[in-house]
């Protein structure tokens, strides 16, 4: 046999061999550790994975769980992370820290309107009555449709009602000054809720115009993302008869310059 195949084979042999044992040790180590966590010597804690700013809302990328000695547990540390995600932190955490119950709250207590508005979102607050409101019935965490009515002139005089579905799914924030998910502000005035940036434009511009009404959806319906916009501006203004498309820009007028017998460039006359 060729020495090179042989060196191969007993190398690739080693390096199966090696593997298996590492494999074993591993196995011994983990089952040792099983051992003791059964016995309460190692407990598994919550730690930061990086420095979490107080009144954060705190994501699964931010936490781990982690073994430690149980000499080193401290009363009220947490030990799993669906205690810790999508809770607020009260205080600074460093990372590395162990978290305990009295560094985070829940939702349900947000303090502030800006903890509870999503990413790439923003929160615009509207009047709302009775009817809109739902008789007061919404509460925040709720996601509503919202409809617009529009009062139009008819060609041949008089007016008509013209109803648009604006937006689907838009996460309700708040209810007067009420951010509690677990509570209904009866005499609802305002309702503050979720929208992309380039919807609070078009939601403003229906409120100067038109009557909205707010549509409940259940809370198990997922079939459209937050603040999902049934129209734009454009479509917006073409089903009402008021689109307008921008007038063509005027083209700047040019002087022509010649370079020797053939060439010649178009030089924009400055205004």
């Amino acid at each position: 046999m060729d020495k090179r195949m042989l060196n191969l084979i007993i190398g690739v042999g080693l390096a199966v061999i090696a593997i298996i044992m590492i494999h074993g040790y591993m196995q011994r180590k983990e089952k040792l550790i099983q051992e003791l966590i059964r016995k309460g010597q190692i407990v598994e804690v919550v730690v930061a994975r990086q420095d979490i700013p107080a009144e954060s809302t705190m994501s699964e990328d931010m936490v781990s769980l982690e073994r430690v000695n149980s000499k080193s547990f401290q009363p009220g540390d947490l030990t799993s992370l669906q205690s810790v995600v999508g809770k607020i932190a009260t205080v600074d955490i460093l990372r590395g820290q162990h978290i305990n119950r009295n560094m985070v709250r829940s939702l349900g207590n947000i303090k502030y309107l800006s903890q509870s508005v999503p990413q790439g979102m923003r929160a615009i607050t509207i009047p709302v009555d009775k009817i809109s409101a739902l008789e007061g019935m919404l509460k925040a965490g709720d996601r509503v449709d919202i409809v617009s009515l529009f009062n139009l002139p008819s060609p041949g005089g008089g007016s008509f009602l013209s109803v648009v579905n604006l937006f689907e799914g838009v996460k309700v924030l708040a209810t007067n000054r009420n951010l509690s998910p677990y509570q209904v502000s009866q005499k609802a005035d305002t309702v503050t809720l979720a929208l992309r940036p380039e919807d609070v434009k078009l939601l403003t511009y229906v409120m100067e115009n038109a009557k909205i009404r707010l549509v409940l959806r259940p809370p198990n319906d997922s079939s459209h993302e937050e603040g999902y916009s049934m129209v734009t501006m454009e479509t917006l203004l073409k089903k009402l008869g008021r689109w307008a498309p921008p007038a063509p820009e005027e083209a700047a007028p040019t002087i022509s310059i010649y370079k020797g017998t053939k060439e010649k460039e178009e030089v924009p006359i400055p205004k």
